[in-house]
C-alpha cells in the first residue's frame, strides 16, 4: 500500500474495515491465510491486482500489485443483537480486470440495510491468477485455479474471523457478476470449499464456461513461449509482471465467441480433475446434478440483452457482417449445419442487422441456457434454486453489467426514477436472498424454469427460459 493512499470512504450508517489482508501468496504459489489483527485502522483501500489497465475507473488508490489479497467489510453501524448473514461479494472483469475498490464492489449500500455484513474481496488475475501452469512442477506446480484458490483463502478467512465484525459464519452467501459468478459457481466444483458457504448466486455468469484442461495447457503453452521461456518455464517467477501482462495480451483470444462458445478458450475457472495440484475435481453443473449440494441455496440471473453490450461499445470487432457468419459459428462448435441454421433463424428476425442476431444468440447459449439448466438439475436433484431475468428500464437497456451497481446496493450516477426502481428491486432480491427469506422471493424451480423477473422485459420470462432451453436441447454448454 502506498503511504499517500488517501482514506477510504465512509458511509452513512455503516462501519468499514478496507485493505484486510486475508492471505499471502508468492508468485504462482497458493495463498496461505492471513491472521487478522484488530488494532489496525484498515481505514485505506488495499492494492489491486496486477492487470492490463489502472484506469480511474479502478479507483485503485493504493496501486496495482502482487500484494493484493485482501478484502473489505461493512457492517451496520448499530449492532443488530445477533449474528448477521454474511453476502461475499466477487467482482467480475473476464478473469483479467476489476478489484473491490470500485464502486461496483462497494457493500456499503447492502449493509446500510442493517440485514447483512458484506465482503468484497481482491484475487488474483489474468497472468498472474489465471493461467494454469502447475504442468510445469518445480517452482510452478501450485499454480493452478490461483484466482479460485484465492476466493477459497478468503472464504476461510471470512468463516475464521468474520463473528467479530458482527457476521454470522455459518450464513455465507458467495455472489458475484460475470466471472465473479463463474467463480462464486466454481466452487461447487472445489472440494476445498466445502463448508464455506451456505448459498450461491451468479449473475450474468452460471455454472458453466469451464475452461476445459487441454485449453488451460495450450494457452500455457503459447504464453511461456511468447515470452521465449518455454525451454525452462520457472523463469516466469523472475519476469516483470508487466511483461506477463503483455504477453497473455498477445496469446489470449479476445473475441467473445471464442472465448464464450463450446471450447471456452478464454481465462477462468479450470476444469483441471486428474491435473497436478488439481482444484476444481468436477463440473459445477455435475455437482448441482449429483444432490451432493442440495443443501445449498442456488440463485441464477441473466440479463434480456447481455451481448448488448458489445454492440453498442465494441462494434467493430463483434460485428460479423453476415448472419451466415453467425450459423458458421454455430457450425463450427460442431453442431450440425443444418440445425445451427435453424437456431440462428430463430433470432434473424424483426429487421435485427447481423450484429444483432449475434449478440441475441450468444445471449442466450452463453448465459440463458446455462442458468435454466443449472437451477434445473439442482432441482431435480432436491435443491433450492432460483431463476431471475432482468429487464431493461428506461433510459438503461438490460445488458452485461447493468445490475452491477444495484447488486451490491449502490446508486449509478444519472440514473432514471425507473432504473432507480429497478435498481431497488434487484438490492433487495440480494438481500432476501442472502438473509434466506425464500418467502419474500418468487416461486422456486420445480421441473419448470419459473422465473422472477425486473424490469421490463419483452418476452414472459419462465417461458423464454423454457424456449432457450428445446432450441438448445442436447447441445453441450460446457
Amino acid at each position: 500500500m502506498t503511504a499517500t493512499a488517501p482514506k477510504a470512504p465512509t458511509a452513512p450508517g455503516v462501519r468499514s474495515w478496507w485493505g484486510i489482508p486475508y492471505a499471502t501468496a508468492e508468485r504462482y504459489r497458493r495463498p496461505v491465510v492471513a491472521d487478522f489483527d484488530p488494532d489496525r485502522p484498515y481505514d485505506r483501500k488495499g492494492v489491486v491486482s496486477v492487470q492490463p489497465d489502472a484506469g480511474d475507473w479502478l479507483e485503485a488508490d493504493s496501486g496495482m500489485g502482487e500484494d493484493c489479497l485482501n478484502l473489505n467489510v461493512w457492517a451496520p453501524e448499530q449492532p443488530a443483537g445477533k449474528a448477521l448473514p454474511v453476502a461475499v461479494y466477487i467482482h467480475g472483469g473476464g478473469f483479467e480486470y476489476g478489484a473491490n475498490t470500485q464502486i461496483t464492489s462497494n457493500g456499503a449500500g447492502l449493509a446500510a440495510s442493517g440485514r447483512v455484513v458484506s465482503v468484497s474481496v481482491n484475487y488474483r488475475l489474468g497472468a498472474l491468477g489465471a493461467l494454469s501452469l502447475s504442468q510445469y512442477g518445480g517452482r510452478l506446480a501450485e499454480a493452478g485455479n490461483l484466482g479460485l484458490q484465492d476466493v477459497i483463502a478468503a472464504l476461510t478467512w471470512v468463516r475464521q474471523n468474520i463473528a467479530s465484525f458482527g457476521g454470522d459464519p455459518d450464513e455465507v452467501t458467495v455472489f458475484g457478476h460475470s466471472a465473479g459468478a463463474y467463480s462464486a459457481l466454481g466452487l461447487l466444483g472445489a472440494s476445498s470449499a466445502d463448508g464455506l458457504y451456505r448459498r450461491l448466486a451468479g449473475f450474468s455468469g452460471a455454472p458453466s464456461r469451464l475452461v476445459p484442461a487441454w485449453w488451460a495447457e495450450e494457452l500455457a503453452h503459447r504464453f511461456v513461449t511468447e515470452l521465449g521461456v518455454a525451454g525452462n518455464p520457472d523463469k516466469l517467477i523472475d519476469l516483470d509482471a508487466a511483461s506477463l501482462v503483455a504477453a497473455l495480451r498477445k496469446v489470449c483470444p479476445t473475441d467473445l465467441g471464442v472465448r464464450g462458445g463450446m471450447d471456452n478458450k478464454s481465462l477462468g475457472v479450470v476444469l483441471d480433475a486428474g491435473q497436478p495440484g488439481s482444484v476444481v475435481h468436477a463440473h459445477p453443473l455435475d455437482v448441482l446434478a449429483s444432490g451432493s449440494h442440495r443443501d445449498i441455496d442456488v440463485l441464477l440471473s441473466t440479463a434480456s440483452d447481455e451481448m448488448g453490450w458489445w454492440v453498442a461499445n465494441d462494434l467493430d470487432r463483434f460485428d460479423p457482417h453476415t448472419v451466415e457468419r453467425v450459423t458458421d459459428e454455430f457450425a463450427g462448435w460442431r453442431i450440425p449445419h443444418s440445425r445451427a441454421r435453424k437456431i440462428v433463424d430463430i433470432y434473424d428476425q424483426g429487421g435485427r442487422t447481423a450484429a444483432e442476431v449475434r449478440a441475441a444468440s450468444l445471449t442466450d447459449y452463453i448465459f440463458t441456457l446455462p442458468a435454466a439448466r443449472g437451477a434445473l438439475a439442482h432441482a431435480a436433484a432436491g435443491g433450492n434454486a432460483h431463476l431471475l431475468a432482468i429487464g431493461p428500464a428506461e433510459g438503461a437497456p438490460a445488458v452485461h453489467g447493468t445490475e452491477m451497481y444495484a447488486l451490491v446496493g449502490q446508486e449509478r450516477p444519472g440514473r432514471s426514477p425507473e432504473q432507480a426502481d429497478r435498481d431497488t428491486r434487484i438490492r433487495d432480491i440480494v438481500l432476501d436472498f442472502v438473509t434466506g427469506e425464500q418467502t419474500r422471493l418468487w416461486p422456486a424451480v420445480t421441473d419448470r424454469p419459473t422465473s422472477g423477473s425486473v424490469g421490463n422485459l419483452p418476452y414472459e420470462p419462465s417461458a423464454h427460459y423454457q424456449e432457450v432451453l428445446d432450441l438448445f436441447e442436447n447441445i453441450a454448454r460446457p
